[in-house]
C-alpha cells in the first residue's frame, strides 16, 4: 500500500465525520469562498529513528464571507479532531491530536472575506515500510 499524505488523511476522516464544507489540501483556490484547506506544516518533534512514529503538524484554516460562518466552519474541525485518540485512516495509524492553537484570526483578504486557522500536533503510526524503523504493536 502507498502512504498518504497527513493532509489527506485528514480531511478524508473528517469527511467521514460529517463535514461537509468544500476541504482542500495544501492550496486554497479562489472559488469557493465557503472553504476549509489543510496545510502540512512540518513536525512538533523529531520522527524516532528506531520504532514507526513521527509528529506531524497541520494547519487548518478556514474561509468563509462571515465571520460567524468562518468560526462555525472551523469550530466542528476542531471539535472532531481535538483529543481524538486513535484511528486508521488510509494507511496511517493516528494515536493522538492535540490542538496547539485556539482558533486565530488570520486576516480579512481583498474581497472582504473572513481568514482563521487553528494548529494541530498530531502523532502516527505510519505504514511499515522500512529497512531501520520497525513496528510499535
Amino acid at each position: 500500500m502507498t502512504q498518504t499524505s497527513t493532509a489527506k488523511d485528514i480531511r478524508d476522516y473528517l469527511i467521514a465525520q460529517g463535514v461537509t464544507t468544500d476541504i482542500f489540501i495544501n492550496f486554497e483556490p479562489s472559488t469557493p469562498i465557503n472553504c476549509i484547506t489543510i496545510y502540512t506544516t512540518g513536525s512538533w518533534n523529531e520522527p524516532n529513528p528506531k520504532f514507526l512514529i513521527d509528529y506531524p503538524t497541520i494547519q487548518i484554516r478556514s474561509r468563509a464571507t462571515t465571520d460567524e460562518t468562518c468560526f462555525n466552519n472551523l469550530l466542528e474541525v476542531f471539535d472532531i479532531l481535538h483529543g481524538v485518540t486513535s484511528f486508521t485512516q488510509n494507511t496511517t495509524k493516528y494515536t493522538g491530536i492535540q490542538a496547539s492553537t485556539s482558533i486565530t484570526n488570520l486576516e480579512i483578504d481583498k474581497n472582504d472575506n473572513r481568514i482563521k486557522f487553528v494548529n494541530f500536533n498530531l502523532i502516527t503510526e505510519p505504514e511499515y515500510n522500512s529497512q531501520n524503523r520497525k513496528q510499535l504493536s
